[in-house]
């Protein structure tokens, strides 16, 4: 039964990882949090079919190293998470920029930002078709900051 409830526990926080990852466009990476619970569910179901050859000392261990992992994972998640989601970063764009939210479109959602003091910072890739023109602003998801990254062409 204890096997069942780490196994669930852990399968729900996987889907919460999967709802947030699309309402923040995986940033934080969701893997890295997805690694250690299925990690769980793993060790969970090979260790509940044979509960007898397991010595006491190993099943308290393993029950102890899950619960950490099952608490701390979304500690660790909610605490790295952005101040914006990607549709809260559109509507800043929106009303800062005097764009329409028909002008966005559809496309990469994430920008690498690399350079000495981005160092592999990931922002928000925001595509706005504005008349002829097509901007791409990446937006900075902890501060709300954004920046025009390159102007074109619709062709």
């Amino acid at each position: 039964m204890v096997y069942f409830i780490l196994v669930l526990v852990a399968a729900i926080e996987i889907i919460v990882l999967g709802i947030n990852r699309s309402v923040f466009a995986n940033i934080p990476l969701v893997e890295f949090y997805i690694v250690p619970l299925i990690a769980v569910i793993a060790a969970a179901i090979l260790l509940s079919k044979r509960p007898n050859r397991m010595m006491r000392v190993a099943r308290q261990g393993f029950f102890t190293a899950a619960i950490i992992v099952l608490v701390f994972v979304p500690v660790i998640y909610t605490n790295n998470l952005p101040l914006y989601s990607y549709e809260e970063a559109k509507d800043i764009l929106a009303q800062r920029e005097q764009l329409l939210l028909s002008q966005f479109m559809e496309g990469d959602k994430v920008y690498e930002a690399n350079g000495p003091q981005n160092s592999q910072k990931r922002q928000y890739l925001l595509t706005v078709a504005r008349g002829e023109q097509v901007l791409k602003y990446a937006f900075d998801p902890f501060s709300g900051g954004f920046e025009l990254i390159s102007r074109g062409s619709k062709e």
